[in-house]
């Protein structure tokens, strides 16, 4: 029985026990040419995955973790939601606000209601 030792170009190391044809055709389909599309691929979906991991969060996010705190157990306009969102540090104005709260009240996330003064926010 053969061995050969291959090193992938992750650095893995792998040994490979059987006869001459079984190692010969594995080292063929790992030391070829198209290893090399292979591994563009691959590392393609790694990066693709840790960019998946790294999300950037938007208005909408911030407003559904105030949903969660519970911040709109009661009434609230959308200035108040601005004043908070400042106070967490994500400064936005409020023409900002408006499409990300619209979108929470479709999917009702939130509710919306209409006053005197404008629209307010409920959950």
């Amino acid at each position: 029985m053969a061995k050969a030792t291959l090193t992938l170009p992750d650095g893995t190391n792998v040994t490979i026990e059987g006869d001459t044809e079984e190692i010969s055709k594995l080292l063929g389909k790992f030391s070829g040419p198209s290893q090399d599309k292979q591994s563009t691929k691959q590392k393609s979906k790694i990066a693709k995955n840790r960019a998946g991991l790294k999300t950037k969060k938007g208005p909408q996010d911030y407003i559904l973790e105030l949903r969660q705190e519970g911040f709109f157990k009661s009434r609230r306009s959308i200035a108040d939601v601005q004043k908070k969102l400042e106070e967490k540090g994500h400064i936005y104005p409020q023409e900002r606000l408006s499409s990300p709260l619209i979108r929470l009240v479709r999917k009702r996330e939130l509710r919306r209601m209409k006053e005197k003064k404008g629209w307010i926010y409920v959950a």
